[in-house]
This record gives structure tokens, sequence and C-alpha cells, in this order.
């Protein structure tokens, strides 16, 4: 794309991988000539490239690309959305996450995973924000309530509030369950969220 200075090297790469035979076909567009499909495809930065149908934004190397050729376990969909949360491509990693059954499964095992980085846990409560409102997470309700019961305070804090976005009658009493026990561990919290959920619905 003109004025894009990623672009070039993107394209040296890709060329090379296929003149190597690491990718079947390459089809290159310059968006800056076709506007609207950068609007249909909701492409805002460059460059910007889909591999297998999954969209990759800003300058990766080859042997990171092959990674993602190769991408078949949850333990690689785990490091690949560290790597783009780590980055800074949260909507790389969304993107991911959205599209592939199996990216969400390895997104729930970094949650419930102690070693995951503050960073990688911010990334991942704003892609859950995002997929929780559109009700792509409505199927990982037993999930989340499992992490709720994690030894580990943080992880099951963050549970609570993943449970909250989710906003059905069996997360709202899971809820209200620890709110109403004074002996759990995270019972000032639960009631907090719900004390925040009331709110919300009053100013709407």
């Amino acid at each position: 794309m003109d004025g894009c200075h990623l672009c070039p090297q993107m394209e040296k790469i890709f060329g090379n991988m296929q003149n190597k035979g690491s990718i079947d076909a390459l089809d290159i567009i310059n968006l800056a000539h076709q506007p609207e499909l950068a609007r249909q495809m909701n492409i805002r930065s460059v460059p910007y490239y889909f591999i297998d149908g999954v969209g990759f934004g800003g300058l990766k190397s080859e042997q990171e690309i092959e990674q993602i050729l190769n991408q078949d376990t949850q333990k690689n969909w785990q490091q690949l959305i560290v790597e783009e949360l780590s980055s800074g491509q949260l909507e790389a990693a969304e993107t991911l996450i959205r599209q592939h059954a199996a990216a969400r499964e390895a997104m729930l095992e970094l949650l419930g995973n102690e070693q995951t980085t503050l960073v990688v846990r911010i990334g991942l409560s704003a892609v859950i924000e995002s997929l929780a409102a559109d009700g792509l997470l409505d199927d990982q309700e037993p999930v989340f309530r499992k992490l709720a019961s994690s030894a580990n305070p943080a992880i099951a804090q963050d549970a609570l509030y993943y449970l909250s976005l989710l906003d059905s009658p069996t997360s709202l009493k899971t809820l209200q369950d620890i709110a109403q026990d004074r002996q759990h561990p995270l019972y000032s919290q639960a009631g907090e969220i719900l004390q925040e959920m009331l709110d919300d619905q009053v100013v709407h």
C-alpha cells in the first residue's frame, strides 16, 4: 500500500515463501486503491494479511509465519496469542480467538495459568469483553465458574468479572451465592460486582 514502509518487507517475505513452496498462492492488494474493500474487511492498519482465512497485522518474520501455517496444537495457539498480545496486537489476537474454537480454548487455558503475564491478562480481558458482548462466550460459562473457584485469588476474581459479562441467570446466581457466603474469600468482590451490575442497569 502506498506510504506503508513495512508492506514491501512483508511482500518480500511472502514472495520468498511462495518460491520455496511454503505457500501455494499469494494475492497482493493495494488497499489505497480499494478503500471500500478495507472497510468491508474492517482493516484499519497495514500491512494486513490473511493466512488460511485468518487475519494478521504488523510485521512478522518468516519463522513466525511458518509457525502460523503449522498451527495445530493448543500449546501453539497459546504461544501465538501471547505473542500477539505481548506485542500490542490486540486486534490480531481478537481475530484469532473469534475465528478459531481452538484459539478460544487456548485463551481459557491462559486465563487459568498462573504464569500468564499481566500484560496478556489485560489483553485477554479486553477480548473477552468484546466477545461476551456478542454472545460468543455464552457456552463457556462452566469454564468461568470453574476458574472462579481457583485457589489463585487473582484468577478467581477475574473469573467473577467474566461471569458478570455473560449476565445469564446461572452466572448471576453464582455471583449471588458467593456474595451471600461471608466465609467465601471473594465474598466482598462478588458483592461489588453485583452492585456495579445493578448500577449499570439503573443508568441504562
